[in-house]
């Protein structure tokens, strides 16, 4: 099919949307009412007459504008009749939902998708099977009716329609905002190096992060990922590095897997930032969006908990993360603000006694500032866990004392990044099983207030130190052209 160049414009940015399938309980339509897309949203279903407010036509031919997009979710056997139905209409771009096609590994349901494809080529443009499809805030698609609908930068390519899920979900909780997210299954026409061609020269997209599979055309999706890591950064995962996960990802999109020492090979040689767990890449992707590039790998942290300090810097070591000890002058400064019962002047700082300090000097935002401007210091990581600890000593006044406390972490922090000029990383722990109501109101209380601020905010020290490390090894990346 000859290339359109308007292609992905009726991909992220349709005129007009039909849903062929829709339901009030099908999870597609009730995403795109959910946003301003649903104006220009028609429903076709031949068993409703009208679905969630909107008139439901009997087929895409009955309806009387053009349509440039369709998601389809129907069943198989009735796909192939509303695809030349499709086709007819002069529809752009066809979403297919549904799976059970050459993932299955069945002769009959591989048999399925060759003709599907056959039935497309040169007439319709298709995402999938087997896939969410499109996520674009600035246009109103969505895969989730929970999608934020603001706008950001980062854009998601995945051939797991969970992953793409899953990073939705994230927006809300760990404040990401996404530009577009592609979920594109078996990727029987459309696959994920058409996607990234696209987004290495899309403005609007800063942070391209990528779930692979597997690839039909691996030597053309390397050279895809070359030239989205050249312009932008590219954090992905490769799903399928063991034998067993081979299989799995096999099975999940019928993608050819490769072996691990294969892909870790092309990620190296394209620039890709290869993570090795869904976590690993949203935190990754968290640094990236909320922080600016360190100057070198001389962390500091500042924590109230003396035994994970210690276990957090042999993490450290082991990311190449740098420790280094404060200057005299910083110890000597600490020494006259820090009680030193009980705490350790030192990097890391564990200095839990300044928490149950609010006064106008020598608080935990003056310790912050101190250990930041040691010139030492490249990047700030700032944990706390203490308030269950701190509610049984304050007692009574602790709403206040915590209302103080939260402003005054925020405050430090933000001299580190705005005055300092620092990367700063937030840590915020809680354990689930241990804390009650109070705890967890408080817990959230300080992430949102570090979120709001614009801080990279972890549940975790593991979390925020990987996440670092990362952001240090692209980095370093940038300035020394080495790949590693």
């Amino acid at each position: 099919m000859e290339k359109d160049p308007k292609l992905f414009d009726y991909i992220f940015n349709p005129r007009t949307v039909a849903v062929i399938g829709a339901s009030p309980n099908d999870i597609a339509t009730r995403a795109q009412m959910q946003t301003k897309l649903k104006d220009r949203l028609f429903f076709v279903n031949p068993k409703y007459k009208e679905v969630m407010g909107k008139q439901c036509y009997p087929g895409i031919l009955d309806i009387p504008k053009e349509i440039d997009y369709v998601i389809i979710v129907i069943g198989q056997a009735a796909i192939p009749a509303v695809l030349e139905d499709c086709i007819r209409k002069g529809v752009k771009v066809a979403q297919i939902f549904s799976a059970g096609y050459s993932e299955t590994g069945i002769p009959e349901a591989i048999e399925r998708e060759k003709a599907l494809k056959e039935q497309a080529a040169g007439r319709i443009r298709l995402i999938g099977p087997n896939c969410l499809g499109v996520y674009c805030p600035r246009s109103g698609l969505a895969i989730v009716p929970e999608a934020p609908t603001d706008e950001g930068h980062i854009s998601v390519l995945a051939q797991s329609g969970s992953v793409t899920e899953f990073f939705s979900y994230f927006a809300v909780t760990k404040n990401l905002r996404f530009s577009k997210m592609v979920s594109y299954g078996n990727a029987i026409d459309l696959d994920g190096a058409d996607f990234l061609d696209y987004l290495a020269d899309d403005p609007d997209t800063k942070i391209i992060a990528v779930y692979i599979e597997g690839a039909k055309d691996p030597a053309r999706l390397s050279a895809a990922l070359s030239k989205a890591a050249r312009k932008k950064p590219v954090i992905a995962i490769k799903g399928g590095m063991t034998e067993q996960g081979m299989r799995a990802a096999s099975s999940h999109t019928a993608a050819m897997a490769g072996s691990p020492d294969i892909w870790k090979g092309v990620f190296k040689q394209t620039g890709v930032l290869q993570v090795n767990s869904f976590d690993e890449m949203v935190n990754t992707v968290i640094a990236f969006d909320k922080t600016a590039f360190p100057a070198g790998r001389r962390a500091a942290l500042v924590t109230n908990s003396g035994g994970f300090s210690v276990i957090q810097l042999d993490l450290c070591v082991s990311l190449g993360i740098e420790v280094p000890r404060f200057s005299d002058a910083t110890i000597d400064a600490l020494q006259a603000l820090v009680p030193r019962a009980g705490t350790s002047i030192g990097n890391p700082l564990d200095a839990w006694p300044i928490f149950y300090n609010v006064a106008p000097k020598g608080n935990v935002a003056d310790i912050i500032e101190i250990v930041a401007m040691d010139e030492g210091i490249d990047t700030l990581v700032f944990h706390f866990d203490q308030f269950r600890y701190l509610r049984r000593i304050i007692g009574p006044d602790i709403e206040n004392h915590m209302d103080r406390l939260i402003d005054l972490m925020v405050e430090g922090c933000e001299r580190v990044r705005d005055k300092v000029g620092k990367p700063v990383f937030v840590s915020i722990y809680l354990d689930p099983y241990l804390e009650d109501v109070q705890d967890r109101f408080y817990n959230l209380t300080i992430k949102k207030a570090f979120v709001k601020k614009g801080f990279p905010v972890y549940a975790s020290l593991d979390g925020a130190m990987m996440a670092l490390a990362n952001l240090y090894r692209y980095a370093e990346r940038q300035v020394t052209g080495d790949k590693k």
